[in-house]
């Protein structure tokens, strides 16, 4: 299958050099990038984080995080969120009768539109 992708210019340098150290082509590459991040996501969605450890098992270990694992991890885990009804009607008045703007809001506010 082919596949077209737009990446930053810098990313693109990258990858060529990359390529080039390897001795693979740049489809070679994307393919095993692609392979690691399935292989990511769905590592993610078990509920498992991905670290890299140094060699000598004596260094810090360090989490691989991109935007779309973070989103998948937060997704994963919903958790319900149970108000007393007394905290449900106290929010239900603020939204029906909110409060007046006081001077700081206000200064805010001003500062916002210039």
């Amino acid at each position: 299958m082919r596949v077209e992708a737009t990446v930053p210019d810098a990313r693109g340098v990258a990858l060529a050099d990359l390529a080039e150290d390897l001795g693979l082509s740049r489809s070679q590459i994307v393919d095993e990038a692609l392979a690691l991040f399935l292989n990511a996501v769905m590592e993610v969605r078990r509920g498992r984080r991905l670290v890299t450890l140094g060699a000598s098992g004596m260094d810090t270990a360090r989490e691989i995080v991109t935007p779309t694992l973070a989103q998948i991890e937060w997704t994963a885990h919903r958790q319900s969120v149970r108000l007393p009804e007394e905290a449900v009607q106290k929010m239900a008045a603020l939204v029906e009768r909110p409060p007046k703007a006081n001077k700081a809001l206000k200064n805010l506010m001003a500062v916002g539109t210039k």
